[in-house]
């Protein structure tokens, strides 16, 4: 039962901390999503910052979570060619 449980699950994307940030205004959770076919099957990259709760609603106060910030439609080279950085002119 657990193998048929494994195989049920597909993975829709990841994301990833980002510890080691340069700039405090970087993301502090960012990746990219693939939506479910039946949602159109787009890559979406997802950018969050990380917070402490109030404890003024369900959360307790200084319970970490993250707010999503950024959603958009990620832009993928469709035409199947590899990018030749030699090719740039200069």
């Amino acid at each position: 039962m657990a193998e048929e449980q494994k195989k049920e699950r597909k993975s829709l994307g990841l994301l990833v901390p980002n510890i080691k940030k340069e700039n405090p205004k970087s993301y502090d959770l960012k990746g990219t999503l693939k939506l479910p076919e039946e949602l159109g099957g787009k890559n979406i990259r997802v950018g969050c910052y990380k917070a402490l709760a109030s404890g003024e609603g369900k959360m307790a106060k200084d319970e970490p979570y993250y707010w999503v910030h950024r959603l958009e439609e990620l832009e993928v080279n469709s035409d199947n060619t590899t990018f030749d950085p030699a090719s740039l002119e200069t």
